[in-house]
């Protein structure tokens, strides 16, 4: 028996999710793309710029210093030179396990 062929399921339907959580698994941000489309560099951008509870601006001590980084683990199909530049931008430590691992 064979797999699914992949010149005729190329057009059927479906949907990802994109989905970001905090550590105890509550969802900050969700983007749904379809399933497709292969473009998770923007997708992973809009993911994180979309969160819904913004990163607290703290007293004026860290306003003196820079911002206090915070730790964001990604799965591996988002391992690209591109996002881990995009989140270090933004302020985050990337966490991306690599494509092989």
């Amino acid at each position: 028996m064979t797999g699914n062929n992949p010149t005729t399921d190329r057009s059927k339907l479906g949907s990802k999710r994109h989905i970001l959580t905090d550590k105890d698994g509550i969802p900050l941000s969700t983007i749904i793309t379809s399933a497709n489309t292969h473009n998770d560099v923007t997708v992973a951008i809009d993911t994180i710029d979309s969160i819904v509870i913004k990163r607290s601006s703290s007293t004026t001590l860290s306003k003196q210093k820079h911002k206090q980084k915070q730790n964001l683990c990604l799965d591996k199909a988002y391992h690209s030179k591109e996002i881990e530049q995009e989140i270090t931008n933004r302020g985050y430590i990337s966490h991306i396990r690599h494509r092989r691992e």
